[in-house]
């Protein structure tokens, strides 16, 4: 004897509970086949009646055929009780009658009860054999306001999170290329095209040279020039961070790892720079200890935070630049041997500015643009001292020499009188004189010494005393030069 097609019309007649748990669409071939409906009807209202979300089903009149403990708790009923009412007893214009005509679901939709807040539920007709036989009404979430709060909440937090996530991206996406760096001469352009080569490789790089070089310049060229160019460029100076601290800085630490921590934790310096590139400013301030756990990471590609028990993969690429020397260092035991070798199989110097005079030109053409002043030029006298000057900032002295030359310069020009007294001191020793010949040697000192002195003596408007003090020398010796450079027509009583 073949089992009757399921009805949920019937239920509710009979004033029974729906036994929802039949799989859809199936019926038993067979009463052998057939399980013991009591017996399941029993099991689905216990496992409906323990299940966080509240459930009705209706029939195609929309009255209660089953009523979960759920949602009777919110409705303030019984669920037996409620069994065989209109749907509309309990809510207000209810659109169960709607989704059983039109045979669609709604989901994630607002439903007003009479009795309790509004709620978000799922309306889904139940379908046999091709037609709807019935309505279920899931809640998804039990009080409406506060999940729209909860989304409105979720919303602010997404657009405040694209909004830092562009910031982050900005920090930490790199600034310059090799394009970028400015210079013609023979000496950079040969560091940056070996400099090109490393950044194709994914080994580390080790940049030197002395301060104002631009060595961070070179970091960010070689992270934009490489394979991890699309991942973050995370710069730390290693010099600007106490000892204490720069190992928690670099590695992290997990929470309660020492007096002081932050209860959440730390993400370290390397842990961000995951997939990109870290960039190590000034190396060789690393305390020995932090040396020998750096060189791990390197080794392993596993990151430990300080107090953690549980190493993370890490990929990263290592760039580190100094202006120390880290062969002395080693020497003396202050640097690890190990960890330098590492690094220094892929090295770079980038040459000061006192041996790539003919970079000075267009230099100061780039800064004059960058500050806003492209049409200001240099008089000749002033090139010449920025060209005969040694450097010791190199180009980052250059620019702060032209900031301060712009602030005082009235006119378009530049002029020897803008510059700072030690560039027009000690430009007669410094610069270019010791890359010059013997033969015109002795001429151009004298033609610098001749330019200078007459510049200076102008800027003091012919005060002797002034203008010794300025270029050092005694009274008797500016006296004697002025005279054997024909200069003392712009003498004045001092």
């Amino acid at each position: 004897m073949k089992s009757k097609p399921f009805n949920p019309e019937n239920c509710a007649a009979e004033g029974k509970p729906l036994p929802v748990g039949l799989e859809a669409g199936r019926v038993p071939a067979s009463s052998e086949e057939a399980p013991d409906l009591g017996s399941l009807v029993s099991f689905l209202s216990m496992v409906l009646d323990n299940v966080y979300s509240g459930i009705i089903v209706c029939d195609t009149n929309c009255r209660i055929v089953f009523m979960n403990r759920v949602y009777a708790d919110l409705l303030g009923t019984d669920p037996a009780q409620a069994v065989g009412k209109p749907i509309e007893e309990y809510f207000v214009a209810s659109r169960l009658p709607n989704v059983m005509a039109s045979g669609r679901p709604e989901l994630g939709q607002r439903c007003s009860l009479r009795t309790a807040t509004p709620m978000l539920v799922n309306r889904i007709p139940l379908r046999q054999y091709g037609r709807t036989v019935g309505v279920i009404l899931q809640t998804i979430f039990r009080d409406y306001q506060a999940f729209t709060d909860l989304m409105n909440r979720m919303h602010l937090l997404e657009r405040e999170v694209s909004y830092y996530k562009k910031g982050l991206d900005r920090v930490l996406s790199p600034l310059y290329s090799f394009g970028s760096i400015v210079g013609q001469s023979r000496l950079l352009t040969e560091v940056k095209e070996v400099a090109a080569k490393y950044a194709a490789t994914d080994a580390p790089v080790l940049i030197l040279g002395a301060t104002g070089t631009g060595k961070e310049m070179f970091a960010h060229a070689v992270h934009a020039a490489s394979p991890r160019a699309g991942g973050p460029f995370v710069c730390v100076n290693c010099a600007a961070i106490p000892r204490e601290l720069l190992e928690s800085e670099l590695f992290g630490y997990e929470s309660g790892a020492f007096t002081g921590a932050s209860k959440k934790g730390k993400v370290g310096q390397i842990q961000l720079a995951h997939q990109g590139t870290l960039y190590l400013d000034e190396i060789g301030e690393l305390s020995l200890k932090a040396q020998a756990k750096l060189l791990r990471v390197l080794e392993t590609k596993r990151l430990e935070r300080l107090g953690g028990v549980q190493p993370m993969q890490i990929d990263f690429r290592l760039v580190a630049a100094t202006n120390r020397d880290l062969k002395a260092m080693m020497s003396q035991g202050q640097f690890r041997d190990d960890l330098y070798y590492r690094l220094s199989t892929m090295s770079v110097e980038i040459p000061p500015l006192v041996k790539r005079v003919e970079d000075i030109g267009p230099l100061v053409e780039h800064f004059l643009k960058s500050l806003d002043r492209p049409r200001m030029r240099l008089s000749p006298a002033a090139r010449q001292a920025l060209e005969n000057y040694a450097w010791p900032g190199n180009v980052r002295e250059l620019k702060n020499v032209l900031e301060r030359a712009l602030s005082l310069a009235e006119g378009a020009v530049i002029d020897l009188e803008h510059l700072p007294p030690e560039v027009i001191h000690n430009s007669i020793s410094g610069g270019r004189v010791s890359d010059m010949s013997d033969s015109n040697l002795a001429d151009e000192l004298s033609r610098c010494e001749a330019s200078i002195l007459a510049q200076t003596l102008r800027l003091n408007q012919g005060n002797m005393s002034k203008t010794a003090k300025i270029l050092g020398i005694s009274r008797s010796t500016l006296y004697e030069k002025c005279r054997r450079y024909h200069l003392l027509r712009q003498e004045k009583s001092s």
